[in-house]
């Protein structure tokens, strides 16, 4: 899929060095050169602040002068607003400027905002030299570009509202919809799209051939958990169909069958009497296409004790709803249809989006500073998408044991991330990492597709 110039603009975040500053006038001897200007984002118990710290290094030792006025006022930023996503250029003061030492080169700066890459620092001569008239200039460097800022400091709310309303009930199941050449063909194609490799396509269209249907009888399941394959949702697969789980024992069966005991539900986990799982899918959902059920299978496959926690649903929701995410960045169509089934996973999407304890400009389980609120525009007051989960499932208590399938899920995101490891259940530590693990390619498609506007 290709996402437009102005989406990537307000995705992109890096990492880039500080510049090296134009000199001002006056004297050599008394007055210095900036060597850099960095801004960081300020971090405080792991949240992530509106507030960011300035470092300017001078390039030689140097004194200030005396003055009536506070050393902050000596300092100015100036940003340049990007007409591609609709900032404007803006003026932002320092609130605190102190020397790191009676005889360091550096001072640091505490403002009230964060600082996009190559912003503008304006230093007056006068701090160093009184009655001096010039100024000095630098370029900013800094981990977040405009548009990461525009992200991390607003809330998102769709402006197509029929992607979050049950308009239609779902498709009735058709003759194709049990047709193993069919789904198999559909699953091809989706592999295709997806830009799947060779070798994953081959693992994965063996896989639904030799799958055993008296477990799996349903061809569109099969496909399904096919698909898992090459995404970081892959050991479902197995912890399903093999005895590599806590149970010991492969499932029972997945199947398209009533929830026992509750109806209602999408899917459900329960257990045979020795002990193997069985997965429930809604029977009237099987019109629906397969790829839907992809998430829905990810997310069941956790569930493998029979201890559940409102952490363990937090935790099994933002899995699938991650990659509810990166179905919907391969097809957009993925998000029509007005089923329930769709809109619930839709409506998981903007929550995620909408949190970020440590990178509100990613996607997240936590409140945002900068945000604040997981659903604007409805009548909800969830903070976060860990709030608008645990609330669906308040019946349960908040703690369970590990599950060995969030882990492997939690490992393969943290590949190239930089994260270290982490218990799935620790949600301080699985917002970070779904933040670092998001491509912003994802996060532009869904930015895209929901037609996203930051309200107020």
């Amino acid at each position: 899929m290709s996402v437009p110039r102005a989406v990537v603009a307000l995705f992109v975040s890096i990492i880039a060095a500080g510049a090296v500053a134009c000199g001002g006038g006056g004297s050599p001897a008394t007055i210095p050169g900036i060597a850099e200007a960095t801004a960081e984002r300020d971090v405080q118990d792991g949240a992530a602040l509106t507030t960011s710290t300035i470092t300017v290094r001078f390039d030689r030792n140097f004194e200030l002068a005396e003055r009536k006025v506070p050393l902050a006022s000596m300092f100015e930023i100036e940003v340049e607003g990007d007409d591609e996503i609709g900032t404007s250029d803006r003026r932002v003061l320092v609130k605190e400027a102190e020397r790191t030492g009676d005889t360091s080169r550096t001072i640091e700066l505490e403002v009230d905002a964060l600082i996009p890459d190559g912003a503008t620092l304006r230093v007056k001569e006068a701090a160093f030299k009184a009655g001096a008239k010039g100024e000095l200039t630098a370029e900013i460097g800094s981990e977040l570009l405009e548009g990461g800022i525009v992200l991390a400091t607003n809330a998102f709310a769709p402006q197509r509202a029929e992607l979050f309303e049950i308009l239609a009930a779902p498709p009735v199941p058709a003759a194709a919809d049990r047709d193993a050449a069919v789904q198999r063909s559909a699953l091809e194609a989706h592999l295709e799209a997806r830009g799947s490799d060779a070798e994953t396509v081959d693992r994965a269209l063996e896989r639904y051939d030799t799958m055993d249907a008296n477990v799996v009888p349903s061809p569109k399941l099969r496909a399904a958990l096919a698909a898992l394959l090459g995404s970081f949702a892959e050991p479902a697969v197995d912890s399903l169909l093999t005895a590599d789980n806590c149970t010991g024992k492969p499932a029972a069966a997945v199947v398209f069958q009533e929830p026992p005991e509750y109806p209602d539900l999408l899917a459900r986990v329960t257990f045979t009497r020795d002990g193997a799982r069985v997965v429930s899918v809604r029977p009237d959902l099987e019109g629906e296409r397969f790829e839907r059920f992809m998430p829905l299978l990810a997310h069941e496959a956790v569930h493998c004790d029979q201890s559940g926690g409102r952490i363990e649903e937090i935790a099994a929701t933002a899995f699938d709803t991650l990659l509810y995410m990166q179905l919907v960045a391969v097809d957009p169509g993925l998000v029509e249809g007005g089923t329930q089934l769709a809109v619930e996973m839709n409506i998981d999407t903007v929550a995620l989006f909408n949190s970020g304890r440590r990178y509100p400009e990613s996607a997240g389980l936590l409140p945002s500073e900068g945000s604040g609120v997981a659903l604007p525009g409805t009548n909800t007051a969830y903070s976060s998408f860990a709030e608008l989960v645990a609330d669906a499932y308040s019946g349960l208590p908040n703690e369970s044991p590990d599950e060995p399938l969030a882990q492997a899920y939690v490992q393969l995101l943290a590949q190239g991330t930089g994260m270290g490891p982490g218990s799935a259940f620790d949600l301080f530590y699985l917002d970070e990492l779904l933040g670092r693990a998001v491509p912003f390619e994802v996060l532009g498609a869904v930015y895209e597709t929901f037609a996203l506007a930051p309200v107020g």
